[in-house]
């Protein structure tokens, strides 16, 4: 009997992923940590990009959006590259630095605002996100699956979140000198804080209610093996990818552990001359936006 109610089991477990594959309901895609180029995204049609500088994957839409410093614009394409819409100056936009989108709204911080302005999807003005006292100079952002968005002030060198609907929530972090970019884990508790040149750790892990957990890593001039990192993203896995100029991807594990690198070796092809941002897709497509190339570098 106890034999027969194993083979029971042991035959539900077998169906249930049958059923869930059927379905197309398995895990969320785990990244690659030796990913392969797979094609290149160089500008809307024929138009080149001018500075391209940040990224962000609308998964739920299937759109991927790319800022340009240099085109003063907002580009925006299919998960495969394909041009759908653009918006840029007419909208109040002169110097995108990230942008980040979620549900019904795009968020946009740039170069010489105190503010992130908020737009619909087709590029409309729809408001702002302020900090309610002090200095605020916006850089990198991210959004949580809530829906919040947390932004660096590199004036003070902290991250302030706000919910969905523009309010102010909270601080996290404090005096971080050099803060350039913030990642939040998707499905965790975590927020990552990128300070290349504060003490002796570059990297500095929170919780989302703003508590101090660790920090670890730091640059090759002080022990370290980064050389100038400007941004991250945390992957479906928990992984933390950081996009360093000087050094390529550098990816590590929720303890702090170098799990991989690419980018700096190989062909031309497969190679980034000057990465300044990454964003993932839920199809396992890992977005780069390389400065120096002008264009964002896929890989799988």
């Amino acid at each position: 009997m106890k034999i027969i109610l194993i083979k029971m089991a042991q035959f539900i477990v077998l169906y249930g992923i049958f059923i869930v594959a059927l379905l197309g309901y398995a895990p969320s895609f785990a990244q690659s940590l030796s990913p392969r180029f797979k094609f290149s995204i160089d500008g809307f049609y024929d138009e080149p990009f001018g500075e391209p500088m940040g990224v962000f994957v609308d998964g739920k839409n299937k759109e991927v959006y790319v800022v340009d410093m240099g085109k003063g614009e907002v580009f925006v394409f299919d998960t495969s590259g394909t041009p759908l819409f653009r918006f840029g100056l007419s909208a109040g936009i002169v110097s995108p630095v990230d942008i980040a989108a979620v549900k019904d709204r795009v968020y946009i911080s740039q170069e010489g605002k105190s503010y992130v302005e908020v737009f619909n999807l087709r590029g409309a003005r729809a408001g702002e996100l302020l900090h309610p006292e002090g200095e605020f100079s916006p850089g990198r952002m991210d959004i949580d699956e809530e829906g919040n968005v947390y932004v660096v002030n590199r004036k003070l060198g902290e991250c302030y979140v706000f919910d969905g609907k523009g309010n102010f929530l909270r601080t996290i972090g404090k005096g971080l000198f050099s803060l350039s970019g913030v990642a939040v884990e998707g499905g965790g508790d975590r927020v990552y804080l990128i300070a290349p040149f504060y003490g002796g750790r570059v990297v500095h892990v929170y919780d989302k209610k703003g508590g101090h957990i660790m920090s670890f890593e730091g640059i090759e001039e002080r022990g370290g093996t980064l050389g100038l990192p400007v941004s991250a993203k945390v992957d479906p896995s928990g992984n933390l990818w950081i996009a360093d100029s000087l050094k390529g991807i550098i990816v590590y594990d929720r303890d702090g552990k170098k799990a991989a690198a690419f980018g700096r070796g190989g062909a031309s092809f497969d190679r980034l001359d000057f990465p300044v941002d990454v964003d993932f897709g839920s199809d396992g497509m890992i977005y780069i936006v390389d400065k120096e190339r002008k264009g964002l570098r896929v890989f799988k």
